[in-house]
């Protein structure tokens, strides 16, 4: 009697499936170059550089728009840094507003650093004083009272002549 050795089964190997959160979060970052335009909204859990135009909203952990970048839209990030132009509100944690940068919305952080030359207007607040509810009375302002300016020496009504 002859036996034969049955030969093992060989399933061939599947290729391996990413894992969601290796799919949601990629290490290597986003970009928009110079030449493209880009309508509509985008939105990432890393980091995106924007050299082109985008109009439409951005949503990121990290935002970079760059010298030639463009945004027309509301911009929201952990980490927010403005080398072009920004046409809208911006909603970070940290913005960082560099020279030669514009911005034309409202901003609001917990962080931010505006370089010298560069161009910002809107209303800037940090998140903190965003939050629900009155303020604590540390954070108050104080009052303010208007005060008559102080009259000229020897011009003094009580004085008798």
């Amino acid at each position: 009697m002859i036996f034969k050795r049955k030969q093992p089964s060989v399933a061939p190997e599947l290729p391996k499936q990413p894992s969601a959160q290796a799919h949601r979060r990629n290490d290597e970052p986003s970009y928009i170059s110079a030449d493209m335009v880009i309508e509509g909204n985008i939105s990432t859990e890393g980091e995106i550089h924007i050299d082109g135009e985008l109009r439409g909203s951005v949503r990121a952990h990290t935002c970079l728009v760059e010298a030639h970048g463009q945004v027309m839209g509301t911009v929201s990030a952990q980490y927010v840094l403005v080398r072009g132009k920004v046409y809208g509100p911006i909603t970070a944690s940290r913005v960082t507003i560099q020279k030669g940068a514009h911005v034309e919305g409202d901003v609001v952080h917990d962080g931010l650093s505006v370089e010298h030359g560069s161009f910002v207007m809107g209303n800037i607040s940090q998140n903190a004083m965003l939050s629900p509810g009155p303020a604590p009375a540390s954070m108050a302002p104080p009052p303010f009272t208007l005060m008559p300016p102080p009259k000229p020496p020897g011009t003094d009504s009580n004085s008798s002549n």
